[in-house]
């Protein structure tokens, strides 16, 4: 199932606001389980829907370097997506760092930050393909 992007200010307040979270050394992840009959523009939100929202910090990089690390971001949880349980909107924000780190750290760190907010479902994996296959498949010139 393909998650449905956070779009306006007010769902991530409320993600921030009234969200479990965990920090890790580049990144902070904010899952809030939606309750049911939770209404968007007086339309119920199904609860069988991910929803997911990414964030870089202004404070160092400038509209070149946030872009890239949303990219970077968006790929790592696109491979973890269907390991995550729905009903939940998510979101992602990689921290103020002085070089953007690497693919497979970001993926790293981003499945250990999900799965110890009990997001990640049981059993489940994603494909056979480890981070280390990952990191010769995607190589530091593919993402740019």
């Amino acid at each position: 199932m393909k998650a449905l992007p956070l779009r306006f200010n007010y769902e991530f307040s409320r993600v921030y606001r009234r969200a479990a979270f965990a920090t890790g050394r580049y990144m902070t992840v904010h899952v809030f389980h939606r309750p049911k009959g939770l209404k968007h523009n007086n339309t119920r939100i199904p609860e069988d829907i991910l929803r997911v929202g990414f964030c870089a910090s202004k404070k160092q990089m400038g509209a070149v370097g946030r872009n890239k690390a949303r990219r970077l971001m968006r790929e790592a949880y696109r491979h973890l997506e269907p390991r995550i349980r729905e009903g939940n909107d998510i979101v992602i924000t990689l921290k103020c760092v002085d070089e953007l780190p690497s693919y497979a750290e970001i993926r790293r760190e981003m499945e250990v930050l999900l799965s110890r907010l009990k997001v990640l479902k049981a059993g489940a994996c994603d494909d056979e393909k480890s981070v280390d296959q990952d990191r010769e498949v995607l190589s530091e010139e593919h993402i740019t």
